[in-house]
Formats: C-alpha cells, structure tokens, sequence
C-alpha cells in the first residue's frame, strides 16, 4: 500500500529536480532598478544563433515589461542595462561539426556593476534552438529577477 505512494512522491521530487537546475541566476539587490534598456544581442560566429536575435531581444522586453519594469528606448533614461549573449562549445557527439550553445542574460547598473547574471544552463546543440526555445529560456531566466524598485 505505501509502495505506489512512494513511488509517486519519488517522481514528483524527482521531476522537481529536473526542471528546477535547468536556469543558473544571481539576485539582483531588490529596490535599485526600475527602468530598463535592453540590448541587442552580443553576434556570435554562428548564423544560427544570430537568427534569434530579434527573439531574444522581444522576449527580453516582453519579460521585464510583464514584471513591472519600465523597458525604455535609450540606455541614457535606464537605471540598468540588460545584456545578452551566446555561449558556445564544441560539440563531443556524434555531430561534433555542431556546437552546443547556452544563452545568458546579465543586468549592469550605471557604473558597469554586474546586478543579475543567467544563463540557459548545459549547452544545447545549436540546432536546437528557435525562437520558442529562446523566448522560454529569456522569460525563465528573467523570472530570477526581484520586483522592480517603486517608482
């Protein structure tokens, strides 16, 4: 009788586990942001990553606006900026011709102080990546971020 209960709670903590290290991210001081710029994604050397660009950039914006900050035109008006960027390796598969790629995201204040960093977690085969896989992992790894500061 306890077996299949057991059984259960088993994979509920294990599928926990699975879907809760798949984002990386530091906290950022609660109450010092409000307002946002967001960059361009940094270009890779891989066409396929520098495709999503756009994507990355409108879920950044979709992301911080849904939380409550104020997403602005020019990095002059931000308390902040939000950077993003590919990480690449080399892939030791079968297909070692291609890469594995991690996004991540990090937010610097006026003074150039790192304020949040994330990333995507363990590189994916570049292949793998379209603009729904980049808009979930951006809106997953912006939920790391506190409330913005009041206004």
């Amino acid at each position: 009788m306890h077996l299949p209960r057991l059984a259960l709670l088993s994979l509920l903590g294990i599928s926990a586990l699975a879907t809760s290290g798949c984002n990386t991210s530091t906290p950022v001081a609660a109450g010092q942001v409000s307002k946002v710029y967001v960059r361009d994604v940094a270009a890779s050397s891989l066409h396929a990553t520098d495709i999503l660009a756009n994507a990355v950039h409108d879920a950044g914006v979709r992301a911080l606006s849904a939380q409550g900050y104020t997403v602005v035109a020019t990095e002059g008006e931000a308390d902040a900026v939000l950077r993003s960027s590919w990480q690449t390796q080399k892939s030791a598969g079968n297909r070692s011709d291609i890469p594995n790629v991690s996004l991540s995201l990090a937010l610097f204040d006026k003074s150039n102080r790192r304020l949040f960093d994330g990333n995507s977690g363990p590189g994916v085969a570049a292949n793998f990546w379209n603009d729904g896989r980049a808009t979930a992992e951006v809106t997953a790894i912006l939920k790391g971020l506190p409330a913005p500061a009041k206004k």
